[in-house]
Order: C-alpha cells, then sequence, then structure tokens
C-alpha cells in the first residue's frame, strides 16, 4: 500500500464540525459558571444561606463528575450526533427548570439533573 504524500485542505464539513464542538465548548463553560453571577438573587430570592448556596453548587459538579464516563460510553455506543443532541436537550431543560425552583430542595434537584445532563458533552 503507498502511503499518500500530498496535502488534502480540511474539507468544509471539518470546519463545521470545528465551529459546532468549539461553540458547544464556550456555552457548556458558560452555562457552568453563570450561576455564580445569579447566586446573590437566587439566595435572595430563595431565602438561602451561603452554604445552602454551596449545596446546589456541589450537585451539580457531583453529577458532572459521576455522569462523565457513562456519557462517554453513551457516545461510543450510539455515536455522538445522537448522544450530543440529547445532552445539549437535556442541560437546556435543566437550566431553564432551574429558573423554576422554589426551595433549597427543588434548587438541588434541578442542578444535580442539569449536571447529569451537561456531563457527557466532552466525552462524546
Amino acid at each position: 500500500m503507498e502511503r499518500p504524500d500530498t496535502f488534502t485542505p480540511p474539507t468544509p464539513a471539518r470546519r463545521r464540525v470545528l465551529g459546532f464542538a468549539a461553540t458547544l465548548a464556550i456555552i457548556t463553560y458558560v452555562d457552568r459558571v453563570c450561576i455564580s453571577q445569579a447566586a446573590p438573587s437566587v439566595q435572595e430570592e430563595l431565602g438561602l444561606t451561603a452554604a445552602e448556596m454551596g449545596l446546589a453548587f456541589s450537585a451539580f459538579a457531583w453529577a458532572y463528575a459521576l455522569f462523565e464516563i457513562p456519557g462517554g460510553w453513551l457516545g461510543d455506543r450510539f455515536g455522538p450526533r445522537k448522544v450530543l443532541i440529547r445532552v445539549v436537550i437535556l442541560w437546556s431543560v435543566f437550566t431553564v427548570a432551574t429558573g423554576y425552583v422554589w426551595n433549597l430542595a427543588a434548587l438541588v434537584v434541578a442542578r444535580f439533573l442539569f449536571g447529569m445532563g451537561e456531563a457527557g458533552c466532552f466525552p462524546t
């Protein structure tokens, strides 16, 4: 078998995939950190202490850590397109759900589910 010595320039499809991946990475970062800007308002609205707000932050982090490997496995098993679509839908739904919480328990559940939904993004 002969080794090709010519350079093949990237196709437009490659550039679109790279653009999509970069955009997705930026959005996931913003999604993860934007709650810190809203935290004072959320604390005031729900009557939460700093420790309780920390619990909500931790719920996201634990879910994100726990579901990284299963998220990657799902990407390998079912393909990145199918899994990434579901990841984006899940984290979008739970981001919206965060705005509808009424107490600490609802906030912790919404943040946990948000972390679970977003966890599959990078391994996929």
